[in-house]
């Protein structure tokens, strides 16, 4: 996004605030949302491997295919360390963050998307509102300013793409 196309984003946000903090709350509390569902998942498998209903390999998978898309995830954004928005000339966020380049994923939905593709094979529904949650992380990291729209599609195209993958074949 050009950083007078963003302008629209921004100037429309600044002179609403309740907007904007909603926008903020939003950035701070969804990335909670998906690592906490993530913890209650972990235990959940803990306890129903430990009582034998389900396998350890579910577990396993649980916690090795996101920790395996995370890395991945991580490692790509470092070696492409693409800019972020905000370092082209004249393009100010919403939200300030001062880290430089490592955009390209967005991390925050490579994580998201992930989280939501481990419920998949233990409750369909909660992966279906922790993708929701994980679509509104991509939606506010484009809005905060801090990401472009590709760095966020791609994150969530990897996380979906991998994550489904991962935890269903």
């Amino acid at each position: 996004m050009t950083p007078a196309r963003y302008r629209k984003v921004y100037d429309w946000f600044t002179a609403r605030p309740a907007a904007l903090a909603a926008l903020a709350a939003c950035t701070r509390l969804l990335p909670l949302v998906q690592a906490g569902a993530y913890l209650i998942l972990l235990a959940l498998l803990a306890v129903r491997t430990a009582a034998g209903e389900d396998s350890i390999q579910l577990l396993a998978r649980t916690v090795l295919v996101p920790g395996a898309v995370f890395a991945g995830g991580s490692a790509l954004r470092a070696a492409l360390n693409r800019p972020r928005p905000y370092e082209q000339p004249g393009f100010i966020p919403l939200l300030p963050k001062e880290t430089a380049g490592k955009a390209f994923p967005s991390r925050h939905a490579v994580s998201g998307a992930v989280i939501a593709m481990a419920w998949l094979p233990v409750s369909p529904a909660a992966a279906g509102v922790l993708t929701v949650s994980a679509l509104a992380i991509c939606v506010t990291r484009v809005l905060a300013g801090v990401h472009s729209v590709k760095d966020a599609a791609a994150g969530a195209a990897l996380g979906f793409g991998l994550g489904a993958a991962g935890m269903l074949l």
